[in-house]
């Protein structure tokens, strides 16, 4: 099953690759039918249709973002990653606010 749609993601993957594909490491790659971005051989974070699903964050980071934003648990074939947080992106400035927390995934990747 594919999960992520370049046509209707082009503009939110282009906002969000002009940040992280500067950071050290960082190289994209398709995926469990997604587009993953890792660190090393670790994944931090991946573009969904409509979203993004950060992988790597603290339960208090995962929370925060819980009380300001419609975020929720990552769902795939029926099971449910409760430690990845899923955010719907309607577009490429509702980034913003959250690459603060794909940062703190992609330098928890280098941690694990």
């Amino acid at each position: 099953m594919k999960y992520y749609d370049e046509e209707r993601m082009r503009d939110v993957r282009s906002r969000l690759e002009s940040d992280i594909l500067k950071w050290p490491g960082v190289k994209s790659k398709e995926m469990m039918g997604c587009l993953c971005y890792f660190r090393g051989k670790k994944f931090f974070a991946f573009l969904v249709t409509n979203g993004i699903v950060i992988t790597k964050l603290a339960k208090e980071n995962r929370a925060a973002l819980s009380q300001t934003s419609d975020s929720r648990p990552f769902e795939m074939a029926g099971k449910t990653a409760s430690n990845w947080v899923q955010l719907p992106l309607r577009g490429p400035d509702e980034l913003r606010p959250l690459m603060s927390y794909v940062r703190k995934s992609y330098e928890a990747a280098a941690a694990r």
